[in-house]
């Protein structure tokens, strides 16, 4: 499924307004703005890894309007360079960047550190010649591409360990990296898992640098081919990740783990003083576990929108879950919710989904290797899901490929959007009912 950015406003007419462009307020998302959460779960790290390793650290940056309007791509790279100013000889650094309709911008551009530095003497991206390799052509969008810099990757910077950082606007379980040259298009989950589909890949982190990419449909997505996802469940603040210092910690710690790293850019992140931060990192081999429990506990979601009562309980649980996704002016439009917050908030409302809705929070536990968020977002636990909050029937049957994570979560989403409104829930409610009858 192709074109999501570019038949947005279509879909929001007739669906209602769900996600909001922001201006300028939010970095990874021009769709839903920042706002988001802290809450710290630590597991001890593994030994360091082999001392004789090499680490490459690829980038696959799509600017979009964060680059046109604002710069802030280039701004990443300013860091990349900056960060790497004393660069281990056992760390190599790569980059790919287009998708923004800008001079130096169009196609995609491979270039490496060296190039980097050359070409932003001027403080300006993509004005000279120097890179490795330049496809003129290139949609940032489209899977071949991907699968195009992973070949290139692999062709020309074997590696020990592998990070792949992508960077751009993300919109959850809609997609990412919209390219401003091809009719913002943009790569679904579907077409991310079919990229890394083209060969036998187990990266070591893979990053999201874009806001709402912490949920369990990208997780489940790209399980077989990463050993750790760091990403998070809002959006993202202007400035995005620090890479300066994040790239300066990993050059001057070579050999660390992949999760020292994470919890280093965790941190760092964390101190960005704007408000609504989340960052969690999640391990991808037990997204069947998790999936498997998510599983089970829609089952039993999907018996309980079949009543009246069962539908006013998860309403109410949905009002005191945690729901992501913020418009410019700073009113909530949720796009996802933290799947934990909604376990919990249902064995509430239901107590004889104890077992099912503890299975989930379980899962979650087992998968959540250590998260953030600040003070903003209690109810943020590290992996979120899409909201049937305010999606309408329509709109699900467009996204229903990408949001599907299990037959009877799909079940239960497409039962719960048929269930009474809102007005005529809390009228048809057994309190109400029981009023009416005396």
């Amino acid at each position: 499924m192709r074109q999501i950015s570019h038949q947005w406003t279509n879909l929001k007419n007739k669906t209602g307004s769900l996600f909001r462009s922001s201006g300028i307020g939010g970095r990874k998302a021009i769709f839903f703005i920042c706002h988001l959460f802290l809450l710290f779960s630590f597991v001890a790290f593994p030994s360091a890894a082999d001392q004789n390793s090499t680490i490459l650290i690829a980038l696959y940056a799509s600017g979009g309007t964060l680059e046109q309007e604002l710069g802030l791509i280039t701004d990443d790279f300013k860091q990349v360079v900056k960060g790497a100013e004393n660069l281990s000889e056992t760390i190599d650094i790569l980059a790919a960047y287009g998708g923004a309709d800008k001079p130096g911008w169009h196609g995609m551009t491979i270039a490496n550190l060296t190039d980097l530095r050359i070409d932003l003497e001027d403080g300006e991206l993509g004005n000279t010649s120097a890179y490795q390799i330049y496809y003129p052509d290139a949609n940032m969008g489209d899977p071949q591409i991907l699968s195009l810099f992973l070949s290139y990757i692999s062709e020309n910077y074997p590696s020990n360990r592998t990070f792949l950082i992508f960077i751009g606007h993300g919109q959850a379980y809609t997609g990412m990296l919209f390219d401003q040259n091809h009719d913002e298009d943009g790569l679904t989950i579907g077409e991310l898992s079919e990229s890394f589909g083209t060969g036998p890949w187990d990266i070591d982190l893979i990053g999201f640098d874009s806001c709402l990419m912490g949920c369990l449909e990208v997780l489940s997505g790209l399980s077989p081919y990463a050993s750790y996802i760091i990403a998070s469940e809002e959006a993202e603040p202007a400035e995005g990740w620090p890479y300066e210092q994040w790239i300066s910690y990993i050059s001057s710690h070579p050999h660390a783990s992949v999760e020292e790293y994470a919890f280093t850019l965790a941190e760092e992140y964390m101190k960005n003083p704007r408000p609504g931060k989340t960052i969690a990192l999640l391990d991808p081999k037990m997204a069947d576990f998790l999936t498997a429990q998510l599983d089970q506990f829609a089952k039993d979601l999907h018996a309980l929108a079949g009543t009246t009562e069962g539908c006013l309980s998860i309403r109410i649980a949905l009002e005191n879950t945690q729901q992501f996704g913020l418009t410019g002016t700073g009113e909530l439009e949720e796009a996802t919710m933290d799947l934990y917050s909604f376990a919990d908030n249902i064995q509430k409302q239901t107590h004889y989904l104890s077992a099912s809705a503890s299975g989930v929070r379980d899962g979650i536990n087992k998968t959540v290797l250590f998260s953030r968020h600040d003070e903003h977002i209690p109810g943020a636990y590290g992996i979120a899901v899409l909201s049937p909050v305010l999606i309408h029937p329509v709109f699900y049957e467009y996204y229903r490929e990408s949001a599907f994570i299990t037959p009877s979560w799909d079940r239960f989403i497409i039962r719960y959007l048929s269930c009474p409104k809102d007005e005529d829930l809390v009228l048809l409610s057994p309190e109400k009912e029981r009023d009416t009858e005396t």
